[in-house]
């Protein structure tokens, strides 16, 4: 259990104002055995101070719980109290959409790219990319990255696009003015912006200045700096041209700067960049690329024992699971969605495939449960006449070969995938919709 685990835990059951840090550090060490003087050396709080949070822990859960509560018997209580709750299906279900927290047993790991983001954030001056289409379970790996960062003891600051204003991100002095506004801020220390901007310099300049002299020189371990949404600029050219190898020279200038190899770059996008930018300039070819792929059956066959259903994936075509992996090529959001649906629905236990295939079937529908993200799907299509013509060749008549753009395009927006040089059609029901719509 890591410490998110433990905060998501302990607000089931107690008020987040009656939460504090070190509450939450005594739950979690406490859950893993350990004693007050362990706890406090690896917290690095006093002891008794420890002890003291700790018995206020116990009490408020005492008075939450209804029973007496203590380090020694807190355990085997919630594990019962969780069994009991969840009789009838192993965990309380949450609608899918959002990132998933921690300890959501809806998340499912793929390892082999956990554990190379793990070992990536930890090497001098990296850069991960973690890419894919739309609701493919970026920001959820990117939170976990987040976590093993900081249990590395490693400063991590979170820059999200959508937080910035249409003015800031078609502006490149105001964008880096922003950026740098914002590690100050998450990092606790004054801003010093007029201090470090030159027009002389320019932005770019200024702003690698204030970064290294007077974010990096204050630092005693590297920072994480993640740039979230990271594909908003690609509709500003003309500021891109000029952001995206600026962190393209943080990289290279890490390479013989002490400074700049604490600097760790995660980028997180779900669409490959639009504008012309020479190889050399580009942070989109270094690095560690993450790009994360659809659910196999055994993966989907997890998830629903998580939402409390029984299937095999035994291959067969009767098999909901294999139905509904067929259905939208195991597309992370749209599994997720199906089975949430399915599971929230009644009567489903005595026919769960008649019921997932009727839940599939009017999906598309104005107020079936795919309506809005086919209509955003519709609207990427359309915008892009590379994927759009990609997609009409692919679904034609006629035996028409794709360019290789058209191929990557369609790759991108999730709607075809590479087998040995070929360009195959995936998600039927999204193809569906779209040959209807487009």
């Amino acid at each position: 259990m890591n410490h998110q685990e433990a905060k998501d835990l302990l607000l089931t059951l107690l008020p987040e104002d009656q939460l504090n840090l070190i509450k939450i550090e005594v739950f979690r060490l406490s859950w893993q055995g350990k004693g007050y003087n362990i706890i406090a050396e690896e917290s690095g709080y006093d002891h008794d101070y420890v002890r003291k949070s700790g018995s206020g822990l116990w009490k408020s859960l005492t008075d939450a719980l209804a029973i007496n509560v203590t380090k020694r018997n807190f355990r085997p209580l919630l594990e019962t109290r969780l069994k009991q709750s969840s009789s009838q299906r192993p965990y309380e279900l949450e609608y899918p959409g959002g990132a998933l927290v921690f300890s959501s047993p809806f998340y499912l790991e793929r390892s082999s790219e956990e554990a190379r983001a793990y070992g990536e954030v930890k090497q001098p001056g990296s850069v991960l990319r973690i890419k894919g289409p739309r609701k493919m379970g970026k920001s959820s790996l990117m939170l976990r990255v987040l976590d093993q960062a900081e249990s590395e003891g490693y400063q991590v600051v979170k820059i999200d696009l959508l937080q910035a204003d249409r003015k800031i991100l078609s502006d490149l002095d105001l964008l880096l003015q922003w950026l740098c506004l914002q590690l100050s801020t998450q990092l606790n220390i004054s801003q010093a912006i007029d201090d470090y901007w030159n027009p002389l310099l320019g932005s770019k300049l200024s702003c690698s200045n204030y970064l290294q002299q007077h974010i990096l020189a204050q630092l005693d371990n590297p920072l994480v700096l993640v740039l979230n949404e990271l594909n908003l600029l690609f509709d500003h050219p003309e500021v891109s041209q000029d952001f995206l190898p600026l962190l393209r020279s943080w990289f290279e200038e890490a390479k013989h700067n002490v400074l700049m190899k604490n600097l760790r770059q995660v980028l997180v996008y779900s669409t490959e960049v639009y504008v012309q930018l020479d190889l050399n300039l580009s942070p989109f070819n270094v690095g560690l690329a993450i790009e994360l792929q659809a659910f196999e059956d055994k993966q989907i066959a997890q998830l629903a024992k998580n939402y409390g259903f029984k299937w095999q994936a035994d291959g067969m075509t009767n098999n909901p699971v294999t139905y509904l992996r067929s259905t939208v090529s195991g597309h992370p959001y749209l599994t997720q969605l199906a089975l949430y649906t399915l599971a929230s629905s009644e009567g489903f236990l005595e026919s769960p495939m008649s019921s997932l295939k009727s839940i599939l079937k009017m999906s598309v529908e104005p107020k079936g449960i795919y309506n809005e993200f086919l209509k955003q799907l519709l609207t990427d299509l359309s915008a892009n006449l590379t994927a759009v013509s990609g997609f009409r060749k692919l679904h034609g008549s006629h035996n028409t070969s794709l360019t290789s753009i058209e191929s990557y395009q369609l790759e991108r927006l999730g709607l075809a995938t590479i087998v040995n040089g070929k360009t195959v059609s995936c998600n039927q029901l999204a193809v569906k919709y779209l040959q209807n719509n487009l």
